[in-house]
């Protein structure tokens, strides 16, 4: 029994170790694939300045923005709400509406009218500033203030929108449901805001349809 147990702790502690070998990885991949996104972004700018017809400088880097907006949500804000999610009392693991909610507080203090703060989503968490999930909310918090930024630079109009009328019908020109959520169901509440820049959309609002706020 106790060779079994020692056996099974050495498999552990080896897929402990792999997975923060890849977690690490993973992170120099994002890193070179933004790296390359906003390279990208460099040459197709210049070739934009010797022609008329294609888009300018500043809406190509409102392209690289949006992608990065996008990530940002699928991922990061979508991790951090699921880890929330798992930890509230008698709730039961991925349970969908209570982790979409969390998404849509976390992003209301991302991109809402105030500047992005790790303790604004903590506190919209429910959680102290002493939380192990503290680390998460501040590289969330840190992004997305360099995303608002950037976007500011550019000199175009942009604005990441929340408005949603509950109960109504999705424009799918601008809003969509989120992919675990029917399209075709009214809408309920905003889970990540549209990103429009000059009234056009460079990423549409996800939202969550046909499910009860939780309380």
């Amino acid at each position: 029994m106790d060779l079994e147990l020692d056996e099974g702790t050495r498999r552990l502690t080896v897929l402990e170790r792999d997975y923060r070998v890849l977690q690490q990885a993973c992170a120099q991949f994002e890193a070179r694939l933004q790296y390359v996104e906003r390279r990208l972004d460099t040459l197709m700018a210049a070739q934009a300045e010797t022609r008329s017809d294609v888009p300018s400088n500043a809406h190509s880097v409102h392209h690289v923005i949006a992608r990065e907006y996008d990530a940002l949500v699928e991922q990061k804000v979508q991790g951090l709400a699921r880890a929330a999610a798992h930890q509230i009392p008698g709730h039961a693991p991925g349970a969908v509406p209570v982790m979409l909610w969390l998404m849509g507080q976390i992003c209301s203090v991302l991109f809402g009218p105030d500047e992005p703060d790790s303790k604004a989503i903590l506190t919209a968490l429910g959680r102290s500033r002493l939380d192990p999930l503290a680390s998460q909310a501040v590289r969330l918090s840190n992004t997305a203030l360099e995303l608002r930024q950037r976007s500011k630079r550019t000199g175009l109009s942009a604005r990441w929108d929340f408005e949603l009328v509950p109960g109504e019908r999705l424009d799918e020109e601008w809003q969509e449901g989120w992919p675990s959520c029917d399209s075709t169901l009214p809408g309920q509440f905003v889970i990540a805001p549209a990103y429009l820049v000059a009234d056009q959309v460079f990423s549409r609002q996800r939202v969550c349809t046909g499910l009860s706020i939780p309380g």
